[in-house]
């Protein structure tokens, strides 16, 4: 009997801890892309020089800066480098996660639709959903991966850009 009540014990904490994760979950609604560029200063496509984390002034949070070389401009005007601060990241044995941030590794060729903090340092619109990764397919053409335009050539990501005005 002290199996079973134990196995009861184990099967109520794993639910309580499920619905615990639940509920601290964030949600992200999905938007469309007229609506993320309205959101945005531009969108580029870029070559991901750098990506380095580092605590805040006050010791209190953990964000990642990357390094973001300018490729080409799909819609507004960018600066041919931007560092891209976004929340989250590692330093030394310390790692924070914001769930729905957006990743990069050093040598991606992205997508991003670029916004501003509150203090002016550039970050992605949208969080994941405003970055997204250039991958040639078996043809040659430049598909987007991740994000709002996943699986959507950058061909027509820029019509849809230009379509949606402003």
């Amino acid at each position: 009997m002290t199996r079973r009540r134990s196995l009861a014990a184990f099967a109520l904490g794993a639910i309580f801890l499920a619905g615990v994760s639940l509920t601290a979950a964030s949600t992200f609604l999905k938007i469309d892309i007229p609506t993320l560029k309205g959101m945005s200063e531009s969108v580029v496509r870029g070559h991901v020089l750098d990506v380095r984390s580092e605590w805040n002034s006050e010791g209190t949070g953990i964000f990642t800066f990357v390094t973001l070389e300018v490729t080409g401009r799909l819609h507004g005007n960018a600066d041919n480098q931007l560092v891209i601060r976004v929340p989250g990241g590692t330093v030394g044995d310390f790692t924070t996660v914001m769930e729905g941030a957006p990743t990069f590794d050093v040598g991606d060729d992205v997508v991003a639709f670029i916004a501003r903090w509150y203090d002016g340092v550039p970050m992605v619109a949208g969080y994941a959903q405003g970055l997204s990764r250039v991958h040639p397919d078996r043809l040659g053409n430049l598909m987007l991966q991740g994000g709002l335009a996943d699986g959507m050539p950058i061909t027509e990501l820029g019509r849809q850009l230009g379509r949606s005005g402003k």
